[in-house]
This record gives structure tokens, C-alpha cells and sequence, in this order.
């Protein structure tokens, strides 16, 4: 989950799905309330742990951390020296982790189409929208503005088919934050985290109120949601527009998917097809071995 995070157009929501953990993710996270705060005022501490499923929270979330403190550097790597490769392996992994669960609805007969259309085209438009230039330096913005884009980045993260590290693209500030964290910069980092925690409880007891009333509508959100994402991980695509960033550096402001060859003819840079397939594929292989579904009782007590 950590890994996914960390990358624009993945969601960490997806692969906890996948994992079979999200039922158990939202229920502990929605967990942190009142019973819990009395229990702590009492110091009670067990029973808190208990209560909050401490257990598995934490090895989840050192896990996480492991993932992004490591990897951060190596992800924003790679992504810049095989842009094709990472973004087809990407492709492969949403590709079969949408199909998994458009065959899971459609299994317990839970599909409701008008909203897995509506998760489509939300998830295209969001893929669309050009990314916002005003933002890119947060410290105009100040501290608090940091903190809400924590809050919504973790709203996304925890859904199925919305990556957070895309929101954080849409508002201009994910490379500062990517940076921020390979730096081990701490007070961008806890302002941040502050913000994802916030985010974090207020969120999940929503989607756990939505499971438990509307599950297959729902899920067909969140498969259409997952579906359009595809338009975000197409690997070949050509800028359109650019913008300056805050060291003066043009980057992307608005670009346009392109078939492989048409790729190759507009840029003059090889289009990898044969690569990006087989690792698109295997991306697909090995989420169809490792993944599975399971919408029965999905946000209910265990």
C-alpha cells in the first residue's frame, strides 16, 4: 500500500482490496472514537489497543512507512529514466485489479451500471483536468494549506480506484512533498501527516457508512473509478502545454494519450511496445495470482 501511494494514478485503496484487508482497514481506522478515548482517559491502554485493532494497524502502518521512506527516491527514479516501462507495469496492475472486481460484482450480481459509469467518466475527467500551477509552492499558502492537501491526498489513498499521489499532482504540490519526504524533511512531513490523519478518520467512517447501505452501488463507483484511472497510466502520451514550477523548471501542464506508433512519430523517442506489453502483462499476471475480491460483508463487523 505504501508503494501505491507513492505513485500517481495507483491507490493504496486498491491494493488492500486485493489483499482482502479493506473491510478490516475501515472498521479499525473508524474505530478511533469516543469508546476509545474514554478507554485511553482511563488508561485502559489494552482494551484501546484492542478496540483500534492495534495489531494489525501497526504492522500495516510500519509497513507502509518502510515502503515510503525506502522506495520514494527509486520510484521518482525510475519513473523519470523508464517512464514507459513503469507507467505499462502500472497499466497492467489497475487493469486487472478493475477487471477482479467488475467480475466479483457481477458474481454476486451486486453491478449497478449508472454507477459504474459515473465512476468512469469521473475518474477520466479527474485524469484530464490540467494540473494547478498556483500551488506548487505551498509555503505562500502556509502551513494549514498543507495540512488540508494531507487530508484530502489520505481521502483518496483509502479509496479503491483514486490515487492520492494524483490528487496531490492535480494540486501542484506532489513533487514537493515526494522531495519533502526523500529528505526526511520532519516538519513538512508531520504537517502533512497531521493532515492524512484527519483526513484518515473523518473519511473512513463515511465509506464505512456507504459499504454497510450501498455496497454494490458503491463498488461499481469505485470499479468505474479504477477502470478510468487507465487514461492517467497510459504510458504514451505528449505534452500539450507546459509551466514552470517554482525552481523554474518547465514540466507538464496538460498532456494527450497517443497510440505506441504515433508516439514514436511525434517524438522521435522509441516506443517500447514489445517491453511495455510484457510488463504490462506480467503486472496483470501477478495480481490475477496474489489478488482476490471479496464483496460479502464487506464493511460489516466481523
Amino acid at each position: 500500500m505504501g508503494t501505491a501511494d507513492l505513485v500517481p494514478g495507483i491507490s493504496g485503496g486498491t491494493v488492500a482490496l486485493l489483499g482482502g484487508i479493506y473491510a478490516r482497514l475501515l472498521r479499525a481506522i473508524g474505530n478511533f472514537d469516543t469508546v476509545f478515548i474514554k478507554q485511553v482517559f482511563k488508561r485502559d491502554f489494552y482494551k484501546a489497543w484492542l478496540h483500534v485493532d492495534g495489531l494489525f494497524l501497526s504492522h500495516l502502518g510500519i509497513g507502509m512507512l518502510l515502503a515510503i521512506f525506502l522506495l520514494s527516491k527509486a520510484i521518482s527514479g525510475l519513473l523519470v529514466s523508464h517512464p514507459l516501462i513503469m507507467w505499462s507495469l502500472f497499466l497492467g496492475l489497475i487493469a486487472m485489479a478493475s477487471l477482479l472486481l467488475v467480475k466479483e460484482l457481477y458474481a454476486t450480481r451486486q453491478m449497478a451500471k449508472t454507477w459504474l459509469g459515473v465512476g468512469v467518466l469521473v475518474s477520466i475527467g479527474l485524469s484530464s483536468a490540467p494540473v494547478l500551477s498556483a500551488v506548487e509552492e505551498f509555503s505562500g499558502f502556509g502551513y494549514l494549506w498543507l495540512m488540508a492537501a494531507g487530508a484530502i491526498a489520505i481521502s483518496a489513498m483509502i479509496l479503491p480506484g483514486i490515487s492520492g499521489s494524483f490528487i496531490l499532482l492535480m494540486l501542484g504540490i506532489y513533487p514537493f512533498v515526494l522531495a519533502s519526504v526523500a529528505a526526511l524533511d520532519m516538519q513538512v512531513i508531520v504537517i502533512f501527516g497531521a493532515g492524512c490523519g484527519l483526513g484518515l478518520l473523518l473519511f473512513s467512517r463515511l465509506i464505512s457508512y456507504l459499504l454497510n447501505r450501498y455496497t454494490a452501488n458503491v463498488m461499481s463507483l469505485l470499479a468505474g473509478l479504477m477502470m478510468g484511472s487507465a487514461v492517467k497510466l497510459w504510458p504514451w502520451k505528449h505534452t500539450v502545454t507546459y509551466r514552470l514550477n517554482s525552481a523554474g523548471l518547465e514540466v507538464p501542464l496538460q498532456q494527450e494519450n497517443l497510440m505506441p506508433w504515433a508516439y514514436t512519430q511525434m517524438t522521435g523517442i522509441d516506443n517500447q511496445l514489445f517491453v511495455c506489453v510484457f510488463v504490462a502483462v506480467m503486472g496483470a499476471i501477478l495480481v490475477s495470482k496474489f489478488g482476490r475480491v471479496q464483496l460479502n460483508n464487506l464493511a460489516k463487523p466481523v
